[in-house]
């Protein structure tokens, strides 16, 4: 039978684990309306440096990439975008994000095929060497961003 103090010590428990597990990359993501832009901020909260994905090329849901969701007459539809566009003609696999380190990126709406973009979805997949083992581990983030 559960009591209440044992609800309480799984509630403690819960609460030590979800603490305990801070997050690597803080993710700043916001719509400037009289530009008509997005905005997306990375910074890596660590003293080791994250490798931040860009979209993969054979997959379009692979990787980091933001899907823009359009609305016009009470239909909607999907755009995929990637994080990163090509520097130089050649296509960006990943960025580096140093330790305690920021990446500013923007997106004009204007520029990109897209109209009455409603919601941009963020896909974020990170990769950084392990402390401990030293093997690759990766994180995957997530963040909605309603624009009115």
């Amino acid at each position: 039978m559960i009591t209440s103090k044992h609800l309480f010590i799984g509630i403690v428990l819960l609460g030590i684990s979800i603490f305990c597990t801070a997050q690597e990359v803080k993710i700043e993501f916001s719509y400037d309306k009289p530009n008509n832009s997005l905005t997306l901020i990375l910074t890596n909260n660590t003293d080791k440096e994250i490798l931040v994905m860009n979209q993969g090329r054979l997959s379009e849901f692979s990787g980091s990439y933001i899907v823009l969701t359009e609305s016009s007459n009470g239909k909607s539809a999907d755009l995929t975008i990637c994080l990163f566009t090509l520097e130089s003609g050649k296509w960006i696999l990943h960025k580096s994000l140093s330790p305690k380190g920021r990446i500013e990126l923007s997106y004009p709406l204007d520029s990109i095929p897209a109209n009455n973009v409603v919601r941009a979805h963020l896909f974020l997949s990170t990769y950084s060497n392990d402390e401990k083992t030293g093997k690759l581990t990766s994180k995957r983030y997530e963040k909605n961003l309603y624009i009115d």
